[in-house]
């Protein structure tokens, strides 16, 4: 965990930690309950106004007919939701339709029967895993709105999914790679990375290690065991075989987890990479975001089958569903698949369900085939049916359950994450572009005549034509040409 995000922790709870606060955390915590009920009731009202039973799901033939289990509304499949972590596996189970695992429901409270598997998590620990959504939140919104002011080129925003990264590199022990897609801001921000880390990468100055070559958001480490992000979909998927390959052939205790979307597994890398991993036995997490949307094209034209868990079984994976908008729910599965990978050398499928609040990104606009209705009635959108579900908000008010939580300290990591990613954006622009030599670099261990030949033809451009270069390359820029 990053020690900024300890440094938080530390001096937000505080204050709740002494004696004299006892007695204000209990009357947050009765007026938390109070509110929980009134809200409860309000939904259970309005439900059954609908036709709907005690669940908001269940419909009732007749007076003496058995209330059914709950659904999921997720757009990428519709599953009943369980709370037996089940990995369903290869050639023993078989399932029509697969569950959805959860442990919290939408009012942030434990599903009965869950308590078995809801995941230890010391105060401190909790904490920083709302403190990282949080900060994820707030940093897409001040770069999503530098992106419409021009100020960036492009932008993917987590919105809605912030529990599926942070939960997994909650899960995750340190020497364990990651392979992101795009949206694992939170993986991110757990491993270390600071907002000037990033808004570097996301204007392309020379204090980005990659030296502005890359798409905004792409960013890695090596330090940190994330793999630079890449925008031709799937590819990491098979790279995630090789690492987790390696790790095994090398004889540590880390594995490998890999992100995509549901849209990317329409993509022919994804089964090469899980046939790759079950046939060699590596230790990988695939773990696949559905969340509803690919680029321009909702799940609906992706796949007509039962989402992508069912995908698992058929190359040999243990695998399981689980609700990817309820982090205990994400991180209790992320262990356990750990688990299996080490003990029983073998990959495992997680397909996490989620739903994507913003657009794909600034270039897309997803009210050409976003679904408006929302799964319930009583609600203006879809959209707004997801928002009032976010994984912000429920693990607010499970925190707040706890008397560990409230409005008031969300409040303070909201604008401290938002003074601090206006900062590091006016620093990261204040900053010079790369040398135009790194046009050439990092592309072979040494530079080929052919490199070295069209380095001199760019050193001869500008200097034939500098004055028209004036003002958009500076002295330093150029040198090494």
């Amino acid at each position: 965990m990053h020690a900024l995000l300890r440094q938080t922790t530390r001096r937000l709870t505080r204050p709740l930690s002494a004696a004299a606060a006892s007695a204000g955390e209990s009357a947050a915590v009765t007026q938390l309950q109070q509110e929980n009920a009134l809200l409860r009731l309000e939904l259970a009202s309005m439900r059954n106004g609908h036709g709907h039973g005690a669940h908001g799901h269940n419909r009732h033939h007749g007076h003496n007919s058995e209330p059914q289990p709950e659904e999921s509304k997720f757009v990428g499949a519709r599953s009943e939701y369980t709370t037996d972590m089940h990995f369903y596996r290869p050639m023993e189970d078989a399932v029509a339709r697969m569950p959805c695992f959860r442990l919290m429901d939408d009012l942030g409270r434990i599903v009965p029967g869950a308590e078995r598997h809801v995941p230890e998590l010391p105060r401190e620990f909790a904490l920083a895993c709302m403190a990282t959504m949080l900060r994820v939140s707030e940093f897409d919104k001040i770069f999503l709105d530098a992106q419409r002011q021009g100020r960036i080129a492009f932008y993917l925003t987590s919105r809605g999914e912030e529990s599926a990264a942070v939960g997994t590199a909650a899960a995750l022990q340190e020497g364990d790679w990651a392979l992101p897609q795009y949206r694992e801001l939170g993986l991110f921000f757990w491993r270390g990375f600071s907002f000037i880390d990033v808004a570097n990468q996301l204007v392309a100055n020379e204090k980005d290690p990659a030296h502005g070559r890359q798409l905004p958001l792409h960013i890695g480490s090596r330090e940190r065991r994330i793999l630079y992000v890449k925008s031709t979909l799937g590819t990491q998927c098979p790279h995630a075989s090789g690492v987790a390959f390696a790790m095994k052939r090398a004889g540590g205790q880390h594995v490998s987890i890999v992100y995509f979307g549901e849209g990317s597994a329409s993509h022919g890398d994804i089964p090469s990479a899980l046939n790759i991993a079950a046939v060699h036995k590596c230790p990988t997490i695939f773990f696949c975001r559905n969340n509803g949307y690919a680029i321009s094209t909702r799940a609906t034209d992706q796949y007509v089958s039962d989402g992508i868990a069912q995908r698992g079984p058929a190359f040999g994976l243990p695998t399981i569903r689980i609700d990817g908008n309820d982090i205990l729910a994400v991180i209790a599965a992320t262990r356990k698949a750990r688990e299996i990978t080490l003990t029983e050398g073998r990959p495992v499928l997680i397909e996490a369900m989620s739903y994507r609040i913003g657009a794909h990104s600034t270039s897309d606009d997803d009210s050409k085939y976003r679904q408006k209705e929302a799964p319930e009635a009583g609600w203006d959108s879809e959209r707004a049916y997801w928002e009032a579900r976010s994984p912000c908000i429920r693990l607010g008010r499970y925190l707040a359950s706890k008397g560990w939580y409230n409005v008031q300290m969300e409040e303070a990591i909201r604008s401290q994450a938002r003074r601090e990613a206006i900062e590091s954006l006016n620093e990261a622009q204040a900053v010079d572009k790369p040398a135009a030599r790194h046009l050439f670099t990092d592309v072979y261990d040494e530079t080929s005549w052919m490199q070295d030949e069209q380095q001199a033809a760019l050193a001869q451009h500008i200097a034939d034509y500098k004055p028209h270069y004036m003002g958009s390359l500076s002295d330093k820029q150029l040198e090494g040409l």
